[in-house]
């Protein structure tokens, strides 16, 4: 499977396209009319134009953390690590797979990819495969049997019900906490389609010796999508944002997810019984949706748990695990809003205790992080919603220059990405857009509505035990607070740009 980290080639993959792209810009920008100069353009500019000095300085400041990451700090690490390797390995290293409803194809890769790291990492290694169903289990051992691991391999599966990630996580916590790990041993907790990188274990293991706080890391991620073009770029466009953020918030020692994919724990935090309680049993207390259980997410309660323990966490940008996805429609749009619907719901039904725990406990950077993800939701909106009202009061000559304005923007974010991937594809203004905005869009919707969830592939349901009026009081509030936020931000646009005025006749 061919990733995009090991193409060589002169010129970035999608130069042509993205030149292409360039140019049109170009003739946009030159063909602007007249309307660019008279004042309410100028209104229009200082008010997208504030909002932009907030955002993108926020961006530039992830970028230059990350840029100071991934090229000046962690090398050092590396190098650090590479010397003392033979020290710095764990005395066991667990290898937790979980698998459901994963394509065969798919998920032999996953399994032989699994072994074989654990027979080249160089230490005993143990795998518990947590499965579901008897297809899987013949399959993982007929794969084992094949590459013929040395004794100090053990293959130990523990076959579970079908319901749901976090119960499949707390059995293979439970079965490696019967194992009794030794204090230095590490858990590589890993999804059922995530196939690990060659070397992955034994570059990421040593880790966790040389920092002696740390209690978690993560990996970079590249993609295999079974999906249209327009998808498979929306997928890839994504990894390579996240390697930029995730190398700036590791600057300080933490990270904003320890994804699900594969990310690796010291053996004290999996085997402890309050750990894998809240993996399995996670939940908040809602003033108006009450208390209800998480079905998702299971990565954000491992990180909320890591990271309220005062552990530190590690971003390692030199291993990747490349993931198989499966869309979950063949359609874009329905697909994307499909997933962002459940990684927002995510992010939001935690990153709210994660603020109350305070800078003091999560650290000032990392905590604000937290927090603008909160803020960003409706400042992304903010600036296309001026714009309408532009459009509406004054002229449609408005539209070309705010479509000027984001392509440009767009256009630089780009060529930003260009630190974590060698790729300049035209799709990415377009859908780096598409993503600010819709996603925010969905963000605002969710933030409302944190007690829906849904799987892409499983089809676990939360059952709450609500009467159907109790259900429908809740659809109801859901809706009108959710009604009246989004009136009353659309006003404060309106009114802070001064394209609306403030009725003064109602104070009077």
């Amino acid at each position: 499977m061919e990733s995009r980290l090991e193409r060589k080639s002169f010129l970035p993959k999608g130069t042509f396209g993205f030149t292409v792209y360039t140019v049109l810009l170009i003739v946009l920008v030159s063909t602007l009319p007249t309307a660019a100069l008279d004042p309410a353009s100028t209104q229009f500019i200082l008010v997208v134009g504030g909002l932009a000095v907030w955002r993108y300085s926020w961006g530039l400041i992830h970028f230059t953390r990350s840029v100071i990451y991934h090229r000046y700090v962690f090398p050092k690490m590396r190098h650090d690590v590479d010397s003392r390797i033979d020290e710095l390995m764990p005395s066991h290293v667990y290898l937790l797979v979980t698998a459901f409803r994963i394509e065969a194809q798919t998920a032999g890769e996953v399994y032989a990819a699994a072994i074989r790291e654990a027979i080249n990492c160089g230490v005993p290694a143990t795998i518990v495969a947590s499965i579901v169903e008897m297809s899987d289990e013949i399959m993982f051992k007929q794969i084992f049997e094949m590459l013929d691991p040395p004794e100090h391999v053990r293959l130990q599966i523990v076959r579970i019900p079908g319901t749901g990630k976090r119960d499949g996580l707390a059995q293979g916590f439970r079965a490696i906490s019967r194992d009794m790990p030794a204090p230095d041993a590490v858990v590589a907790v890993i999804d059922g389609d995530s196939i690990l990188g060659d070397g992955l274990i034994r570059k990421c293991s040593p880790f966790f010796k040389y920092m002696p706080n740390l209690g978690a890391l993560t990996t970079d991620e590249e993609c295999n999508v079974k999906g249209s073009k327009i998808i498979r770029e929306w997928h890839h466009l994504r990894f390579a944002q996240r390697q930029i953020l995730m190398n700036s918030v590791a600057l300080s020692k933490k990270v904003l997810t320890l994804t699900g994919r594969m990310s690796m724990f010291r053996a004290e935090i999996i085997t402890d019984p309050d750990f894998i309680d809240d993996v399995q049993n996670d939940s908040i207390n809602h003033w108006r949706l009450g208390k209800f259980k998480f079905l998702t997410g299971d990565d954000k309660s491992s990180w909320y748990w890591v990271i309220k323990q005062g552990y530190d966490m590690a971003y390692i940008p030199d291993t990747v695990v490349m993931t198989v996805e499966h869309p979950p429609s063949p359609y874009f749009l329905r697909a994307t809003t499909q997933l962002m619907f459940r990684w927002f719901g995510n992010m939001l039904r935690t990153n709210g205790r994660v603020v109350r725990l305070g800078p003091h406990r999560v650290g000032l950077f990392v905590w604000w992080c937290v927090v603008d993800q909160r803020i960003s939701m409706w400042t992304s909106l903010a600036g296309p919603i001026f714009a309408i009202m532009l459009v509406i009061k004054h002229s449609v000559a408005f539209f070309p220059i705010y479509i000027a304005w984001i392509g440009f923007t767009r256009w630089i974010m780009t060529l930003m990405l260009l630190t974590s991937r060698p790729v300049l594809s035209w799709y990415y203004p377009f859908l780096i857009y598409y993503n600010q905005i819709w996603g925010s869009a969905i963000k605002t919707f969710v933030f409302f509505r944190l007690d829906q969830q849904s799987w892409t592939r499983q089809k676990t349901k939360l059952q709450r035990g609500m009467s159907s009026w109790q259900a429908r009081f809740v659809k109801f509030t859901s809706n009108y607070v959710y009604g009246v936020a989004m009136t009353v931000f659309v006003a404060l646009v309106g009114f802070f740009s001064g394209v609306m005025e403030v009725p003064y006749w109602l104070f009077s």
